[in-house]
């Protein structure tokens, strides 16, 4: 095993984000690899029950929500591994399962998905570091997650400017410092933030254009997430409150 996988950066990755190492726990309620959703046939049918058991109105709302919780467990760790730890960490879709666990055994109870990981690859920063970067991001999105995305927006059917937005509210966080971390490798984590959301291609992305740019702004000269959001991750739909960064919340106030 790569001796990342057990220093106390990576097992506190694993906590933060709720990652079960190894096969998904058996007696699941439901258990998908994330493979399948690359598949629209699969995608679908996950998404039609996925709406019913966490009593979404629709599609839309189900794969919105969905997305969301992808960035969350999949894409955060990945992203936190690249910048802060100088690892390319490498969950591939087939050995990556989203599983729901029955509500009486898991702390919370909530019913969106968790994630299990096998086969877990990592390789520190060799050689230059933005040759490297680049690497990562491709993989990290033109190859896994995009294709992903594009089949959520195509079964919902839903608009990409959507899902993109949710996967970077999940890593924007990433990238804000708190009080007590200012200065800490501040210019290497700025410089990875404005490469993720101004300076890729949308060729890393798998797309025409980078998706991340416009849901940032310039401040004293550097990229920041912007504080609200563009676009609706329609969760009010199925709340009775709103998201902090809600678009809707001005408007209908």
């Amino acid at each position: 095993m790569n001796p990342y996988f057990s220093t106390d950066l990576w097992k506190e990755t694993v906590e933060d984000h709720s990652i079960w190492l190894g096969e998904p726990p058996e007696h699941s309620v439901h258990t998908i690899a994330l493979s399948e959703l690359h598949e629209e046939s699969a995608c679908r049918e996950y998404i039609s029950w996925f709406q019913g058991y966490i009593d979404a109105p629709d599609m839309k709302v189900a794969a919105s929500m969905l997305a969301k919780r992808i960035g969350y467990l999949w894409t955060a760790p990945l992203v936190t591994a690249m910048t802060f730890h100088h690892q390319h960490v490498s969950f591939e879709l087939e050995n990556s399962f989203l599983y729901h666990p029955t509500l009486s055994a898991h702390e919370g109870g909530t019913r969106f998905p968790f994630l299990a990981v096998n086969r877990l690859q990592a390789d520190a920063v060799t050689g230059d570091r933005e040759v490297w970067r680049e690497k990562v991001v491709e993989e990290m999105f033109a190859v896994q997650l995009t294709p992903l995305l594009k089949t959520l927006a195509a079964i919902a059917p839903l608009s990409m400017s959507i899902l993109w937005e949710n996967i970077m509210v999940r890593i924007g966080r990433l990238y804000t410092p708190d009080a007590d971390d200012v200065g800490l490798e501040s210019q290497h984590v700025q410089n990875d933030f404005t490469y993720l959301t101004q300076g890729a291609p949308g060729q890393v992305f798998g797309v025409k254009r980078n998706p991340f740019t416009r849901f940032t702004e310039i401040q004293n000269n550097v990229p920041v997430a912007k504080s609200k959001r563009l676009t609706c991750c329609l969760y009010y739909q199925m709340s009775e409150e709103y998201c902090n960064k809600c678009p809707k919340i001005d408007n209908e106030n």
